[in-house]
């Protein structure tokens, strides 16, 4: 999730403004031309219309459509387009400025004044960064309009394949491995954690297997989180770390300053799903490995201590870096699989500081919600008074 706290405000004051705890809320909308290298071309003025999405389960998390004015000057083959939010907040503070009353700054003080100004101004949410794809072109009122679908960077990964067998050797540090593949994609900029974790087998990736693929098979083997794309341009991992274990990050609740709209859902699945998790390592090349993960939290309404039977989840594996990943493995497929049971979808006001894999606290009082979920989609269209849709699983401590 982005920090509400920027352009000199603090969090307090851009929730406020957000939530219009003092006035109507005012947001209006910039689109940033940028080009392969993600360097600022110019700020556009043509765009019509936008809308962007957010899919944590998709191999491509960030997606957006764009409406635009054709003007001839956007290479849409290498062009990127970085849309920002914007949103207008009062503050209750003052900055102190020196003013005279004469035309001359060098007067002496007893002709100045100090004057104070309540800190008003905009703050800005980047949404993105944006590869433009299949725009379609028409003839409407005498202007050519170009529809143009978009897509985060993780598009450069998923059409990069590799032209002939791919082998990633022993020893060879993992983190390295991904950031070797990023390189030979042409991508320049990355903030992955390091690891001291290497390869102690050579990994091969056939002719044709996406470079989306591979990184995400080597970040898998030591239980990191997918590749993912920031919004502002940066590809990003780091070692998974359960929902059950973060804090939430923002919560939403139907007070006074609610910005939740009435019409939640909440859908349950208890059905066949399991508190037993058994994964097992079985390549010819390395020692086996085996790790269970059981769900016996008594809190838990899907545990074997809640339920007094256990239901398995078997899988075995070709590669993964250790026991120490192995482990982690089993604990990350028990918590994604028990959180299936709980989801709810809302509406709120368009709120642009959400990311992927947000962790938030929902309570909603006439469905009797009270509880922490992982958001895995949202959606908004780029208008003032646009509605945001969100999509959230119930977080559940295994």
């Amino acid at each position: 999730m982005l920090n509400l706290a920027r352009d000199g405000f603090t969090q307090q004051e851009v929730k406020d403004a957000l939530h219009g705890k003092y006035a109507p809320i005012h947001m209006r909308f910039r689109y940033d031309l940028l080009d392969k290298n993600n360097n600022y071309i110019r700020t556009l003025t043509n765009v019509i219309s936008g809308d962007v999405s957010c899919n944590s389960g998709n191999n491509i998390k960030r997606t957006a459509r764009f409406t635009l004015e054709d003007d001839g000057k956007i290479d849409y083959l290498s062009d990127r387009i970085q849309p920002f939010v914007e949103v207008y907040v009062r503050s209750n503070r003052y900055d102190v400025k020196e003013s005279t009353y004469f035309i001359q700054p060098n007067f002496p003080s007893k002709f100045r004044q100090l004057i104070t100004v309540k800190k008003n101004g905009w703050v800005s949410f980047p949404l993105g960064v944006f590869l433009l794809s299949s725009p379609t072109k028409t003839d409407q009122n005498n202007m050519v309009i170009r529809d143009v679908e978009a897509y985060d960077g993780l598009i450069v990964l998923k059409e990069d394949k590799f032209t002939g067998r791919y082998t990633v050797t022993t020893g060879t540090n993992y983190v390295e491995a991904v950031i070797t593949i990023l390189q030979s994609a042409g991508i320049q900029r990355w903030n992955i954690e390091s690891t001291d974790k290497s390869l102690d087998k050579d990994i091969e990736f056939e002719p044709g297997k996406e470079k989306l693929f591979a990184v995400n098979e080597l970040l898998r083997q030591i239980n990191y989180d997918g590749i993912k794309v920031d919004v502002n341009g940066y590809y990003t991992s780091s070692s998974y770390r359960s929902p059950a274990k973060r804090s939430a990050e923002y919560t939403y609740i139907d007070d006074d300053e609610s910005v939740t709209l009435p019409g939640m859902t909440e859908e349950f699945d208890l059905s066949q799903v399991p508190n037993q998790f058994v994964v097992v390592r079985t390549n010819a090349e390395q020692e086996p490995l085996r790790s269970v993960y059981t769900n016996d939290n008594p809190d838990s309404p899907i545990s074997t201590v809640s339920r007094g039977r256990a239901i398995t989840d078997y899988r075995e594996i070709d590669d993964i870096a250790d026991q120490e990943a192995l482990d982690g493995y089993a604990e990350r497929i028990a918590n994604s699989a028990s959180q299936v049971f709980g989801n709810i979808r809302f509406q709120t006001g368009i709120m642009p500081f959400h990311d992927v894999d947000d962790v938030l606290q929902i309570t909603y009082s006439k469905l009797g919600v009270s509880a922490k979920y992982s958001e895995t989609a949202w959606s908004f269209p780029l208008v003032a008074g646009g509605t945001m849709e969100h999509e959230l699983r119930r977080v559940v401590s295994v």
